[in-house]
């Protein structure tokens, strides 16, 4: 292999990790996707500083959507949440500045009717861990590459003191 044609059979190796992790990237992305457009929606409607937290507590799936205060009232953010957001809970807290109201399932359905199902699809528990878990899979992808890179740069620099010295 010469000089020239070695940062290309470099390159050809490192095209399936490259790959793999970007799979894993946008893997991730979904789930994030849904959780961004249900607080472009509640900012649609006229809340500020939109924060959703997804949590499981005590086996309890709990979404919780804070916003500045002087917005429209919670009943509003939850009917927005009740109809966007991509995640089977339990219970809804709508948090408006120091103003917390809980809202249950059954209660949202009782006031906003059957929710669609397709919004259904995952439950927060497993929201939370798959969420854990591709963060998890891309933080060690991301390691076995920089260790991976630090070992070829490694070799790369012995292999040059080496070629030098027996050249000189």
């Amino acid at each position: 292999m010469t000089a020239a044609t070695r940062p290309v059979a470099l390159a050809r190796r490192r095209l399936p990790a490259l790959l793999v992790l970007a799979v894993v990237v946008l893997a991730g992305c979904g789930r994030a996707e849904g959780v961004a457009d249900t607080r472009r929606a509640l900012e649609g409607a006229g809340y500020q500083e939109v924060d959703i937290d997804l949590r499981a507590r005590r086996g309890i799936g709990v979404a919780r959507v804070e916003a500045a205060p002087g917005g429209p009232p919670a009943d509003r953010g939850a009917e927005v949440v009740w109809d966007r957001l991509p995640v089977r809970f339990d219970q809804l807290i709508v948090a408006l500045g120091d103003a917390a109201t809980p809202f249950s399932y059954e209660e949202l359905a009782g006031r906003f009717g059957p929710r669609d199902p397709s919004l259904d699809g995952k439950q927060v528990d497993e929201q939370v861990v798959r969420s854990g878990l591709h963060l998890m899979l891309l933080l060690s992808a991301g390691a076995l590459l920089s260790v991976g890179l630090v070992v070829v740069t490694g070799l790369a620099v012995v292999r040059a003191t080496k070629r030098a010295r027996a050249s000189g």
